[in-house]
């Protein structure tokens, strides 16, 4: 059965190409982001801003009444910071996690109503990797992404009684744009000048040698299709990234840790 999908952060990377995935499955897909690119990009784009409580409600009631009704809501818009937690400004630090936390609560709380009022929906929540291991110099990244983790396994008790369905996609990392767009902060003559270097070179190296994003679209297309609750959450990715998830449940924090400095150098 075809749904009627609401994606945020659609101008671009997962959030793109996800949509025209699902566009070409026959769904009919309403994207939002923050600025609506000038030629349009040839999908139906909506200016949100998630971080502005009456833009998420004017977009969600314009989505509303061009589709009819929304079935599933995706939210996928976020960007990345990077920097120490010392250095890292707590202006810059608020930021990222209005937009990559408090965003997605904005915006689901819009259409839990809607949802409710048409007897279900499903909403993905497009976490990271990093939402379930915190990653060095993205701290901040990483606590919103966990937020997440915890927002979404309590949402689905609240909510399982309307037929709502709620699940968490926790991708690794991907060839996007998100490498390029990442905003960097670093004191002058800073103290972890060579980690904070280490590991932005291996980051930038995982992401621009990542999977084709076109798996995260396929992924949700399958969850969406699927009469089944789904799972809580969902990884993909490299296997060794994936792996490394289970290798954590498995050993433990602590030896888990040790495993990372060895792997990373650290």
């Amino acid at each position: 059965m075809k749904k009627n999908i609401l994606i945020t952060g659609a101008s671009s990377g997962i959030g793109f190409i996800t949509a025209r995935y699902l566009e070409d499955q026959g769904h009919r897909v309403i994207g939002t982001c923050r600025n609506p690119p000038e030629p349009p990009i040839g999908m139906n784009l909506l200016k949100m801003d998630i971080t502005d409580d009456i833009s998420v409600k004017k977009a969600c009631n314009e989505a509303i009444e061009q589709l009819g009704n929304i079935d599933v809501l995706i939210n996928n818009a976020g960007y990345g910071i990077y920097g120490s937690v010392e250095e890292m400004p707590m202006e810059q630090t608020l930021k990222q996690l209005n937009t990559n936390y408090l965003g997605t609560v904005r915006v689901t709380r819009e259409l839990l109503p809607h949802f409710r009022q048409n007897g279900g929906g499903t909403i993905l929540n497009i976490s990271s990797i990093g939402g379930l291991m915190g990653l060095p110099f993205q701290s901040q990244y990483s606590a919103g992404k966990f937020a997440l983790e915890g927002f979404t396994e309590a949402l689905r008790f609240e909510v399982r009684p309307f037929g709502i369905r709620v699940c968490n996609i926790n991708p690794g990392d991907f060839h996007t744009g998100f490498t390029k767009n990442r905003q960097i902060f670093q004191q002058e003559n800073s103290l972890y000048k060579s980690a904070f270097n280490h590991f932005l070179k291996m980051y930038e190296h995982d992401e621009n040698n990542g999977c084709d994003p076109i798996l995260v679209a396929k992924l949700a297309e399958k969850i969406i299709s699927s009469d089944r609750e789904p799972a809580i959450r969902y990884t993909v990715g490299k296997k060794e990234q994936t792996l490394s998830l289970i290798m954590k449940r498995i050993l433990g924090d602590r030896l888990f840790e040790k495993i990372l400095v060895r792997f990373w150098k650290a």
